[in-house]
Parts: structure tokens; C-alpha cells; sequence
């Protein structure tokens, strides 16, 4: 049993001290702040498609285009700039509705558990946001560059904040099997990576990865394949980087 004076980051603590019991379920306005861009991306992708089409083909990463150097490329920036900002484009309705879904699900409760709770009312909680911030798109740009590494003399398009979510997967992985349900305000504790939950967990997401790399296809509408390469690498960062950043997190 812990000691309630040691303040878990995850029990939607409110800036001046006291516990929130009733928002279990509303979603930290860092997870909607990405959800909601990722939507009007799409949504501009839609309504302005002559204007976008130029746009989406810089911000996707294309393991060749990226491998060429920055001389090649424009410069640095115009190299490294679509690691983040294929995140935020995604081909097909499906596939728009899909990682808004998974990014709701598992973001809720990482972003919470780091502290990043009402963002905007105190400096902790920013702190916090920021860190989750910086771990999803960290997460996402291993998995785009597990992708360029899988993919090094291909010219493909990668879009798609799955890279960014499944590294939040491997960050649930480290907790959620410690508490009675995912949303719960019970104390838990890291996981270590020999948990069997923790193994369970990350060979069911790897096997399945594998799997869909061997036997997919286009499983996103549009004729799109699904980058299982990016989702790997992503939750293997995330799996192993989550405790590192809860650490932190709990340091402000």
C-alpha cells in the first residue's frame, strides 16, 4: 500500500491539492490538443485537396528522400521537419478514426499519470504536458525511423500518428495491469519489463505487427498499407522510455 503524501502524478490532482474523483473519464485537454489537430489536418486535406496535395508529400517521411542528406533536401529542417509533422496526416477517413480512437484510449490515461492535468493551471502540470508531448513524438519518430530503416531504397510516403501511439501503448503497458480497471485512481506501480503482463502485452502487439506485415494488405481503405514497421518501433521506445519520463514528471 503507498503512502498518500507521495502524490501520484495520476490521481487527476487539481493545482491547488485537492483530488478530482468525478472526471474519470474526460480527456486532458494535451490529448484533445492533438486529436484536435490531427482532425483539422484532415479536414483541410478534404476541402483544400489541390492546395494540400504538395503539402502532405514534404510532410511525409519517405525513407529514401530522407537518407539523401540535407544538401538533397532542402536543409535540415526540410529533412527533419516531417519526422513530427507526418504525424499529424493521415490518408483516409478509417484511418484518421482509428488512431483518434487508440490516441483517446491510451493517451487518457499516460498523460494523467505523468501529471499533465490541467495543463494551463499550474507550472507543474505544463511541465507535465510538455513531457508527455515530448514522449509521443518521440515515440513517433522512432517509429518513422524503424520504418526508414526497414525501407532505406524506397520512395513510399509514411503518414500517420500510429508511431506516436503506439509508443503510448508501451507506456500503459508499464502500469495498466497494476490497477483494477485502466481509469482507476488506485496507487500503481511500474511494471518491469520481465512482468508477465508487461510480456504478454508486448508480444500479443509485436506478433500482431508481425503478422500484418506478413499477411496484410491494404487495411486502412485507399489502398494504404499499414507501416507495422513504424508501430513496432514506437512501442518498444515507448516501453522502455516511459519510466524514465514518469520519473521526471514527478520531480516537478
Amino acid at each position: 500500500m503507498s503512502d498518500a503524501s507521495e502524490k501520484p502524478p495520476y490521481r487527476l490532482r487539481r493545482p491547488g491539492g485537492e483530488i478530482d474523483e468525478k472526471r474519470m473519464f474526460n480527456v486532458p485537454g494535451v490529448v484533445l490538443l492533438i486529436a484536435g489537430a490531427m482532425i483539422l489536418v484532415f479536414a483541410a486535406m478534404v476541402f483544400a485537396p489541390l492546395h494540400m496535395e504538395r503539402l502532405v508529400e514534404a510532410a511525409a517521411v519517405s525513407p529514401r528522400r530522407l537518407l539523401m542528406g540535407p544538401e538533397l533536401n532542402g536543409g535540415v529542417l526540410a529533412m527533419l521537419s516531417p519526422l513530427i509533422a507526418h504525424m499529424f496526416f493521415h490518408a483516409s477517413v478509417p484511418h484518421l478514426l482509428f488512431n483518434s480512437l487508440w490516441l483517446l484510449a491510451v493517451g487518457t490515461p499516460t498523460a494523467r499519470r505523468m501529471g499533465g492535468e490541467y495543463a494551463l493551471q499550474s507550472f507543474s502540470a505544463f511541465a507535465a504536458a510538455s513531457l508527455f508531448l515530448t514522449f509521443y513524438f518521440l515515440s513517433g519518430i522512432v517509429g518513422a525511423l524503424t520504418f526508414v530503416v526497414a525501407h532505406p531504397n524506397e520512395m513510399t510516403l509514411l503518414i500517420g500518428a500510429s508511431g506516436g501511439i503506439s509508443g503510448l501503448m508501451g507506456g500503459v503497458a508499464r502500469f495498466a495491469f497494476n490497477r483494477s480497471t485502466l481509469f482507476g485512481p488506485e496507487t500503481a506501480t511500474i511494471s518491469p519489463l520481465s512482468a508477465p503482463s508487461v510480456i504478454a502485452f508486448s508480444s500479443f502487439i509485436i506478433v500482431s505487427n508481425l503478422a500484418v506485415g506478413v499477411f496484410g494488405g491494404a487495411l486502412m481503405g485507399g489502398g494504404v498499407n499499414v507501416a507495422w514497421e513504424a508501430h513496432i518501433g514506437g512501442f518498444v521506445f515507448g516501453l522502455f522510455a516511459y519510466p524514465l519520463f514518469e520519473r521526471v514528471a514527478r520531480a516537478f
